[in-house]
């Protein structure tokens, strides 16, 4: 399931340098708030992953899918009125294989570091 769009939108990208970042807005009346959880709504791991996907496919104009976590490590919680940034600082692309150091940020520092691998999709 697509999130884009429905539950965050991209308000801001930036392709310079040897960074891309790309700042998003969540949808803070989505569904998934409503159940994640009822009175203090926080943005599931998974969605996080899921929403690092989505742009990386944009950026390369290709179906991903994830083959490796190799690292996740959530340092603060994701709250629906946050604004964060995903931060992709290094991509390396090996035939059929992205590798992808991702940072998810505010402001006040660091919500989510992830080092993921995806296999293109034809």
């Amino acid at each position: 399931m697509k999130l884009i769009n429905d539950f965050y939108h991209i308000v801001a990208s930036d392709e310079s340098g040897e960074k891309s970042v790309y700042k998003v807005k969540l949808n803070a009346v989505h569904d998934i708030y409503s159940v994640h959880f009822p009175g203090n709504p926080v943005t599931p791991g998974v969605c996080l992953v899921q929403m690092a996907t989505e742009i990386l496919e944009q950026k390369f104009d290709k179906r991903l899918v994830l083959s490796t976590a190799v690292n996740i490590k959530f340092k603060r919680l994701v709250a629906p009125t946050d604004e964060p940034s995903f931060v992709f600082s290094k991509l390396v692309m090996e035939d059929d294989l992205l590798k992808a150091l991702i940072s998810i940020e505010d402001e006040q520092g660091q919500f989510v570091k992830m080092s993921l691998q995806f296999k293109t999709i034809d």
